[in-house]
Order: structure tokens, then C-alpha cells, then sequence
């Protein structure tokens, strides 16, 4: 004969129960046995569920983390790509090239990664990266020019861009 038990709200588990007829009296080591076991079993199962979730929470963690690391991989060659756009000179060869950028950040679109521009914010040590300084009274501690571009993800900064603040 078994019983329901709720274990973690989430899944009914069956508990054993004996079948004592009335013939049948069970000495009381027995059922002390049999309650010892049971609860040692409901223990397990309860540890398993346990164990299934954080393992699927570190999986998503590790997949998550391998992906970031794969895009700051890439975006370097974004960063060359703009490069090449600058520097050409032929307008057909740079319309090649920005075709091929763009085929780049629309795959990375689709991984949540965007570009952020912070011409303007005041500088945050924590999201910007200041690699210059530039006199302007008028700007003071903002930012004025970008000259690595910054990427995040999902609120997170992969790359922080690199800035130049005013003074």
C-alpha cells in the first residue's frame, strides 16, 4: 500500500506503507525499520531533485559565461572591419566591407550583444574606460569622444569602451 507525499511543493512522491492483516501483527523493530528506510528514501529523492537543479543552473551559468567569452573574441574584428571602412577609399569595396560588419552584428544581435555609446554621460570608472583627457570648461568630467566602442550584454559590459573626458 503506498501513500502521497509532497516533497519541495513540486512533485508527489510515493511513501511505502506496510500491509499489516489482521493475521499479521508487524513487530515494532520492523516498522521501526521500515519508517527509518522510508524517510532515508524520501531524503534521497528530495537530495536528487536538489542535485538536478543546481546542475542545471551551472549549466546555464557555464553556457552563458562560454558564450560571452566567444563574443569578446569577435569583437575585435568589428573594430577592424570599422577600420577598413574608414580607410577605403573605393566606395564599392566599402560598401563590401560594411556588408560583411553588418552580417556581424546582426549574429551578435542575436545573442543580446549591443553597442553603447556614452558621448555624453559623465564618466563612470565602472562602465567607461578613460584613456585620455581634453580641456572643455563647458563638458567637464563628461565624456567627448569614444575612441574604442563598448559592448554589452544583457545589462552586462562585455568590453568597456575606451573614452576621452573632458577636463
Amino acid at each position: 500500500m503506498s501513500k502521497k507525499q509532497k516533497v519541495n511543493n513540486e512533485e508527489e512522491v510515493l511513501e511505502f506503507q506496510p500491509q499489516i492483516n489482521e493475521g499479521d501483527k508487524a513487530s515494532g523493530e520492523e516498522d521501526e525499520k521500515f519508517a527509518t528506510l522510508n524517510a532515508q528514501y524520501i531524503r534521497l529523492q528530495a537530495d536528487f531533485e536538489n542535485f538536478k537543479k543546481r546542475n542545471a543552473a551551472t549549466a546555464s551559468l557555464m553556457y552563458t559565461s562560454g558564450v560571452s567569452d566567444v563574443i569578446v573574441e569577435i569583437l575585435p574584428v568589428i573594430d577592424y572591419l570599422d577600420m577598413a571602412i574608414n580607410a577605403q577609399k573605393d566606395e564599392e569595396q566599402r560598401k563590401g566591407i560594411e556588408l560583411v560588419k553588418n552580417a556581424f552584428v546582426t549574429a551578435l544581435d542575436k545573442f543580446g550583444v549591443s553597442e553603447f555609446d556614452p558621448i555624453g554621460e559623465e564618466f563612470d570608472p565602472n562602465k567607461h574606460e578613460a584613456v585620455m583627457q581634453r580641456q572643455d570648461d563647458e563638458n567637464s568630467g563628461k565624456i567627448v569622444e569614444v575612441v574604442k566602442k563598448g559592448y554589452q550584454r544583457d545589462g552586462k559590459i562585455l568590453r568597456h569602451p575606451m573614452v576621452v573626458v573632458a577636463e
